[in-house]
């Protein structure tokens, strides 16, 4: 199997009487999602559980427990009946591309992003990650939706000591991986009811799959090479950081304001965010003003002092010097090169 994937999930599903955590994870559809109830040998469903405006082709509606498997259609941008929901799944959704080659547009860390996915390239979507997806054109995809305490309580068991952080994983080719998600839709897709023991231990392998190429350690709990594990912010707050970062770069951005988006005091604010960009505070908003100058010099004719403005420099001077200190080059130079 080799076909690109998707990371748009949802945070709909009919899980009926389920424990409260898993509710939360897969609340109830509204009356507009109208999804059906469980029919079938295999507690088959006959719209998508994990994303309800998707064309359900097949599935394991709620016969894994605390987990969904299937195989959707996703309509191109432009073609769904109802808008993107504005938040995050509220479970990890695992996408693998299982069609024809297409081409997937998505944000992440405040930034668009454009990619071509093949057969068996996939995405991993953490719970309350809102990226944003579209699609170039309709496109089959293969979903698992991993309910967020289910999968902490199989890594704990497993020796993962720390609160479980999926973080994102966009454009992933790891054969192994969609492999098991092939066998495991398959096994729904089967004449006659799935072998219960059989998709759970699928199942489980690709959980535990998950967690080795895309689980990190928080609570500042030893790693596994022994080393300390700083606790960073968990994706969901890290998101409206950036967001916030991106909607105001073009004014004054103070580390009080930083913290407070992120919930956290202003003297702890610095370790988690660099601990989840690698970066301090002050250096990540100066890349992302000269990202933005850049693209405004490349893009317009405007004049280099207002850009300079509109991105947040105090002045024309002030642009040029940081622009020289981390690209080599003055914006009237880069202007000039692109432009000859």
């Amino acid at each position: 199997m080799n076909d690109p994937p998707t990371m748009e999930q949802t945070d709909h599903g009919p899980w009926g009487a389920r424990a409260t955590e898993r509710r939360a994870a897969f609340p109830p559809p509204t009356a507009t999602d109208a999804i059906n109830e469980p029919s079938g040998e295999n507690g088959q469903v006959s719209s998508s559980m994990i994303k309800p405006h998707l064309v359900h082709l097949s599935g394991s509606g709620t016969g894994l427990g605390h987990a969904v498997v299937e195989r959707d259609v996703e309509l191109a941008a432009g073609k769904h009946p109802v808008a993107q929901p504005p938040v995050g799944p509220g479970a990890h959704v695992l996408v693998v591309h299982s069609g024809a080659s297409s081409t997937l547009s998505w944000s992440a860390d405040g930034f668009a992003r454009r990619e071509r996915f093949h057969r068996g390239q996939a995405l991993i979507n953490p719970a309350g990650w809102a990226s944003r997806p579209r699609w170039d054109e309709d496109v089959e995809l293969m979903l698992v939706a991993l309910e967020p305490a289910w999968l902490e309580k199989l890594a704990d068991e497993g020796g993962f000591r720390g609160t479980l952080e999926i973080t994102p994983s966009f454009h992933l080719s790891d054969p192994f991986l969609a492999t098991l998600v092939e066998r495991l839709v398959l096994e729904y897709e089967q004449k006659g009811p799935a072998d219960a023991l059989y998709a759970q231990s699928l199942l489980q392998a690709v959980a535990a799959h998950v967690i080795k190429v895309s689980a990190a350690r928080r609570d500042g709990l030893r790693d596994r090479t022994g080393g300390s594990a700083s606790p960073g912010l968990p994706p969901r707050r890290m998101a409206h950081v950036v967001d916030y970062i991106q909607a105001n770069l073009a004014g004054r951005i103070t580390l009080d304001d930083l913290a407070r988006v992120a919930g956290v005091s202003a003297s702890h604010f610095t370790r988690v965010f660099r601990a989840s960009t690698g970066q301090s505070p002050h250096q990540y908003v100066m890349r992302r003003r000269l990202d933005r100058a850049r693209e405004a010099l490349l893009a317009s004719d405007a004049p280099i002092a207002h850009i300079a403005d509109a991105c947040g420099f105090a002045d024309q001077s002030h642009l040029t010097r940081t622009m020289r200190r981390h690209l080599g080059v003055t914006p009237s130079a880069l202007r000039a090169t692109y432009s000859s």
